[in-house]
């Protein structure tokens, strides 16, 4: 039984042994295994490394596993050693800059999360007294290994955002791609407007007010027409946070930056105030937008249903409808909305003569209402070409040659009526 015990102990101090010198070489094993590009053994070798309570906060073992995890990810042969292995390598970079500092407090700051940590790391870097476990392991992250992680970054957040639609994994991304950028001294503006559209789609509406106000301050963009798009969507940021005040704010400080780039802002103040009734200031926005791009039909149009729902000023509904129409003939809202407003027209003054005892002044209405009906038929008759099976469209145009008394049209479109009913 004694000599039992003797083996057991003897065994365990043995493994005990073992464990302590693997410890103690696997840091050396494992860059070793990375010079000569056998990546899965560097791995394997890393993940043992870093479970030694001696090698956790050792600056050498981080910095090759972050070498090692960036390795995996860039060489195709062993991507699938780990899916995740550029995050991994992030994260043992992250901590290899700060178990790299000999004093113990600068190794306890969060450069991620914390703007003051960050402006201390920094400080520290700038500070010729600061002690290192080896300088050079720093600037090599720094100089060298992080301006790849950004781009790899970068690509999986495109990649996350256009292909898988994963918004939130795209923003986390893009703002490691932004972290080891700024730890670089690069300001990436394009990858800052991804964040925000990433954040934004993800709902992380905090995050993208910060990135689009960041967009706004550095004037991010190809041309004007770019740059005014930050304030749309910052904009729409307040809007979905219920700011109503701000959404507009926005909107107006974009419009008076950007007088002749501002469509996209115009339109959408323009839907705002057409949504809640504020007639007004729609039609003076239209009018801005229609200033700034006359051959938008899109304005003429809505100005048209202003003028002819709401002020019924028929005159001017009937010549933004006509502009509209003149610049795209193959919009049947456009088409159908003209044909209406005559047609209504007429409607009203049969109206009237059904109303009238004289017959002379009847007579006179009548043919009021028959001239107004000529007008609108073309028009109905086109909405009807562009969208045959609408039904208002179909009633008006047998309602329209009844009254007019073209009975073959009128046949022929009440049975075209009564069958699409069925």
């Amino acid at each position: 039984m004694k000599k039992l015990i003797v083996l057991v102990s003897f065994f365990t101090l043995s493994v005990s042994y073992i464990i302590a010198q693997s410890c103690s070489s696997c840091r050396v094993s494992s860059f070793n295994y990375y010079k000569y590009g056998e990546l899965d053994k560097a791995k394997e070798m890393s993940d043992f490394c870093i479970t030694c309570d001696k090698n956790a906060k050792d600056a050498r073992v981080w910095y090759y596993r972050g070498l090692i995890y960036e390795g995996i990810h860039l060489k195709k042969e062993f991507n699938n050693l780990d899916k995740d292995a550029v995050e991994k390598s992030f994260d043992a970079y992250k901590k290899a800059l700060l178990f790299n500092f000999l004093d113990p407090t600068l190794q306890n700051l969060d450069i991620e999360n914390k703007q003051e940590d960050l402006l201390n790391f920094f400080k520290a870097l700038m500070d010729q007294k600061t002690k290192y476990t080896d300088q050079e392991i720093t600037m090599d992250i720094i100089m060298n290994q992080y301006p790849t992680l950004a781009n790899i970054f970068v690509n999986k957040g495109i990649d996350a955002y256009q292909n898988s639609k994963d918004y939130e994994k795209a923003l986390k991304y893009f703002k490691n791609s932004l972290f080891v950028s700024g730890m670089s001294g690069k300001i990436d503006t394009p990858v800052i407007y991804y964040a925000g559209l990433a954040a934004h789609k993800a709902k992380k509406f905090d995050e993208a007010k910060e990135m689009f106000e960041t967009c706004i301050k550095l004037s991010y963009g190809a041309d004007k027409k770019e740059k005014a798009t930050n304030y749309y969507y910052l904009a729409d940021v307040y809007r979905q946070k219920g700011d109503t005040a701000k959404f507009i704010e926005t909107l107006k400080k974009g419009i008076e930056k950007y007088p002749n780039d501002n469509t996209v802002l115009v339109v959408e103040l323009i839907n705002h105030y057409l949504s809640t009734k504020q007639v007004t200031e729609a039609k003076n926005y239209l009018e801005i937008a229609i200033k700034n791009d006359p051959n938008n039909p899109t304005y003429h149009f809505a100005l048209g249903t202003i003028y002819d729902s709401n002020d019924k000023n028929y005159d001017k509904a009937i010549e933004c409808y006509t502009k509209a129409i003149q610049i795209k003939p193959d919009n049947f809202d456009y088409q159908y909305n003209l044909g209406a407003l005559y047609f209504n027209q007429a409607a009203d003054f049969y109206n009237q003569a059904n109303n009238e005892p004289d017959n002379k002044k009847y007579q006179a209405l009548k043919a009021k209402g028959d001239e107004k009906m000529k007008l609108a038929m073309p028009y109905l008759e086109k909405a009807h070409e562009l969208n045959p099976k609408d039904l208002p469209t179909m009633e008006s145009l047998k309602n329209g040659y009844y009254r007019l008394q073209m009975l073959d049209k009128y046949e022929a479109m009440k049975k075209k009526l009564e069958e699409a009913k069925k």
